[in-house]
């Protein structure tokens, strides 16, 4: 890999959306032999001369003098277009290609965050992780961490400290409430587990409809064979509506995303426009327009697509929505949606993964630009009351109600004269591969 090669060069190679870009590329294709600097400033002049090229807003990066910084995560956080940009990051090689590729990732294994009373509680738990060992369940309420109070680390803002290094062996005390039972105090420690991404597929019914149901918490390459272990069940079982439970699914790979559009719906003509990717007008060369997969086994027998969603619901899970509307019914029950209408694609240098944003999705209608999020049709607050697929979550209960009934279970209220809306809780940020992984 190549430092020294000026930048409108060195990425001239052609670029695959569902892989990772090779930066060191010579005119002809070739990889150059040259090595990479892989100082602190070689990675900040491999970075700027990236952010200069292949970075979505270009034009606006700074000239500043990148070789002052101590790192290029800290060069990263000035050169982003803050106004716009909520996600370009880096990471380490390592830990994201065990994550994208293989599904292992380091960490203890739960999803958390504030209910609507603002109490940290736990909403997912991955069951082969450190957290789903100790016996931790979705709901359980937290109320320390290291013998600290939640209130005094919201007050503080002492997150980072507490949660710590993401090592090997970093252990955490948690202190639970759950209900019927005595408070306790448990200790996890942070260890390398595997990520089970499709999660309680299950057969219901809603009304006289037979509905598949799946959670999908993100779009990672071991995805495609759950997916499709899924959706044959869903086939043999006759399945002719489907609620696809995104609410925690931060994106991934849009590969895998098109995988499951194609599982979801099949157009009548081949070959249909499923998504447009579109680059900066320096590389419009890499722009792609991306169709529907044509697979050996048929699309369900779908007129409309009930997706459950929230604030935590972004990037290839809002392409998804995005990229089926111009096909099919698409209802969406549950939170407003993150808002994040463009991707990033990886460059590799030395340890690290680069991931400046470089395009924007548009559907078949070239429809995009939805930085405010998409709407619910039903809104549901994801209360925890239950375990994810059973019929009475609330999510799932206001989806199976709206394909039986066609209608949300209540008409969403105006606020009235003098009356005040109630405060979204807060929210514990996620940031880089984390925010990918949606969990700790």
């Amino acid at each position: 890999m190549v430092a020294s090669k000026s930048v409108a060069v060195l990425f001239s190679c052609a670029l695959a959306l569902s892989a990772l870009a090779t930066p060191g590329c010579s005119p002809s294709g070739e990889p150059d032999e040259l090595t990479a600097d892989c100082s602190t400033s070689g990675q900040n002049q491999f970075l700027f001369n990236l952010m200069k090229d292949v970075y979505l807003w270009y034009e606006g990066v700074p000239d500043l003098d990148h070789s002052s910084y101590a790192s290029p995560e800290a060069l990263l956080a000035d050169l982003v277009d803050r106004s716009r940009d909520r996600w370009s990051y880096i990471s380490i090689k390592s830990d994201y290609e065990a994550y994208f590729r293989e599904g292992q990732t380091l960490g203890l294994g739960f999803r958390w965050g504030f209910d609507l009373e603002g109490t940290l509680r736990l909403a997912l738990v991955y069951p082969s992780s450190p957290a789903g060992a100790a016996g931790l369940r979705r709901g359980d309420r937290v109320l320390a961490l290291n013998g600290i109070d939640v209130e005094e680390i919201v007050s503080d803002d002492r997150w980072a400290e507490l949660i710590g290094p993401d090592e090997e062996g970093h252990e955490i005390s948690l202190t639970i409430e759950r209900p019927g039972e005595e408070t306790f105090t448990i200790a996890v420690q942070k260890a390398w587990y595997g990520i089970t991404t499709v999660l309680n597929p299950r057969v219901v019914q809603a009304g006289p409809s037979t509905v598949g149901y799946l959670m999908l918490t993100t779009f990672i390459e071991p995805s495609v064979e759950e997916l499709d272990r899924a959706f044959a069940t869903f086939r043999e079982s006759q399945v002719t509506e489907l609620v696809l439970d995104l609410r925690y699914n931060g994106g991934g790979r849009l590969a895998v995303e098109r995988h499951l559009a194609s599982l979801i719906h099949r157009p009548a003509t081949a070959g249909a426009l499923l998504d447009i990717t579109a680059h900066n007008d320096r590389h419009g060369a890499w722009d792609k327009r991306a169709t529907f997969e044509e697979l050996d086994q048929p699309a369900l027998p779908l007129s409309r697509l009930v997706v459950i969603t929230s604030s935590g619901t972004a990037s290839a899970s809002e392409t998804l929505i995005n990229s089926l509307r111009p096909y099919i019914d698409v209802k969406l029950v549950g939170g407003t949606t993150h808002g994040k209408p463009v991707g990033m694609h990886g460059w590799d240098y030395c340890d690290k993964m680069m991931h400046p944003i470089s395009f924007r999705v548009l559907n078949a209608d070239e429809e995009g630009d939805y930085y405010d999020g998409f709407s619910p049709d039903c809104p549901a607050d994801d209360t925890l009351n239950a375990e994810l697929g059973d019929t009475d979550e609330t999510c799932l209960a206001e989806a199976l109600h709206l394909l039986e009934h066609g209608a949300c279970s209540a008409p969403a209220q105006p606020v009235g004269a003098g009356e005040r809306r109630r405060a979204p809780p807060p929210e514990i940020r996620w940031d880089g591969l984390r925010r990918e992984i949606g969990a700790l």
